[in-house]
């Protein structure tokens, strides 16, 4: 998507949509998978041995056959599989007793059972996925009233069945028709760029066909089919990695973790300790520090500390090569923008834990206040006003208390990870 002007936002909602609407594709499709994505682990971290959900999920026969799937992605990147066995099994138990009341009953009675069988659960995801995503709409719809929101959604790439949502919402502001009107003009645009592409790849005319033309195939499969495509990631889409010489696929069982966190919060001691420790147990452990990953200055079209186009680039690249080399585990420090975690687990390529430290404003002046490097104290000015707005939106996990020794810190970390 072309740049855009910055998007004024009142909540922590807008700051969400504003964020989906800086990266590729349907930035509604994007903030249902983030919605998706963040009940799922909410429901690992929470609530698989909370009575009142587990009656309620036993009820409703559990998860639909495509959250089923993904809550085992999502504890699985979280270096564990429990909690999706217990919720898997619990899913089990309800569909196979209407399998078993099948089996036994005859005759006409055996269809009802088997079509009771076959009705799809009441999934707890798929409602609050569907809740959160009729709230986007509504709320993009509402924000066209600001001039900037409104050129920002008469561009986006919208699928279909979002920009058919979006003209559902009533009542429209007033801004809303022109913004609906350069979307239908796109969708039909789009039309013609495939009959242009279907006409000239005739044998006697490919030599006619232009890049716009080859690409409105893809585009047709992310306006009728939602984007991102199951599987793919905003990272991968708009910037794709060369394939490397070395074999860069990791082996079964490896993992990475983020430390994330304010400066002076110990993200790289503790990634030092942590390294340490694993090479210790005989584990195959890497360190990055993506603070150097980006640190240059050099004229560029965007804003590293927004879009961290070249130090994704370079985490794939070395995360890739430690691959490579047999290392199974890779230790992450620095701190990400809001919305980018996903770019980052794709750039590592392996599943990502993220550890957000938290310390107080009085351990980040003791550690930071005589620092010899004078720009340690700009860095400490900048980390009490972080302090001040709030933990940003880095996707963390689990966060851990980091005023203690890098000992007690690394032990409880290994342990929440499983790597100890």
């Amino acid at each position: 998507m072309a740049s855009m002007a910055p998007l004024r936002v009142r909540s922590g909602a807008d700051i969400n949509l504003a964020d989906a609407f800086g990266l590729p594709g349907c930035p509604l499709c994007r903030e249902r998978r983030r919605t998706e994505a963040a009940y799922l682990e909410s429901i690992l971290s929470e609530s698989v041995n909370d009575i009142p959900f587990r009656q309620a999920f036993d009820e409703a026969r559990g998860f639909c056959a495509r959250h089923a799937r993904a809550v085992l992605d999502a504890d699985r990147a979280r270096a564990g599989s429990l909690g999706a066995s217990i919720l898997l099994r619990a899913t089990l138990v309800a569909r196979l007793r209407d399998v078993e009341a099948a089996t036994a009953a005859r005759g006409w009675a055996r269809s009802r059972r088997v079509a009771d069988a076959r009705r799809p659960p009441v999934c707890p995801a798929c409602e609050r996925v569907a809740t959160a995503d009729e709230r986007s709409v509504e709320t993009v719809v509402r924000l066209t009233r600001d001039d900037d929101w409104a050129e920002a959604a008469a561009a986006a790439p919208f699928c279909l069945a979002h920009v058919l949502g979006l003209m559902d919402v009533r009542p429209p502001p007033p801004t809303w028709a022109a913004v609906e009107a350069r979307q239908v003009a796109r969708l039909e645009a789009l039309r013609d760029r495939l009959a242009a592409y279907a006409h000239a790849s005739a044998h006697d005319r490919r030599h006619l066909q232009t890049d716009d033309q080859r690409a409105s195939v893809d585009e047709a499969a992310d306006v009728l089919g939602g984007f991102p495509a199951p599987g793919a990631t905003a990272f991968a889409v708009a910037h794709p990695i060369e394939p490397l010489s070395v074999e860069s696929v990791p082996a079964d069982g490896a993992a990475a973790v983020l430390l994330t966190g304010v400066y002076g919060s110990g993200k790289t001691t503790l990634a030092i300790e942590l390294v340490d420790r694993l090479g210790d147990a005989g584990a195959t452990a890497a360190a990055i520090d993506l603070d150097w990953l980006g640190w240059y200055d050099a004229p560029t079209g965007w804003d590293e500390h927004h879009d961290p186009r070249l130090t994704l680039e370079h985490l794939a690249l070395m995360a890739s090569r430690y691959a490579g080399v047999g290392v199974q585990r890779i230790v992450l420090a620095g701190a990400i923008p809001p919305g980018t975690r996903d770019r980052y687990s794709t750039a590592v390529g392996m599943p990502l834990a993220v550890v957000r430290l938290e310390v107080g404003a009085d351990a980040l002046r003791r550690r930071l206040a005589e620092d010899p490097n004078a720009s340690r104290q700009d860095d400490l000015a900048n980390a009490l006003a972080e302090l001040e707005r709030g933990p940003r939106d880095d996707g963390a996990d689990w966060v851990v208390d980091a005023d203690r020794p890098p000992t007690e810190v690394a032990t409880e970390v290994l342990g929440r990870l499983g790597w100890a």
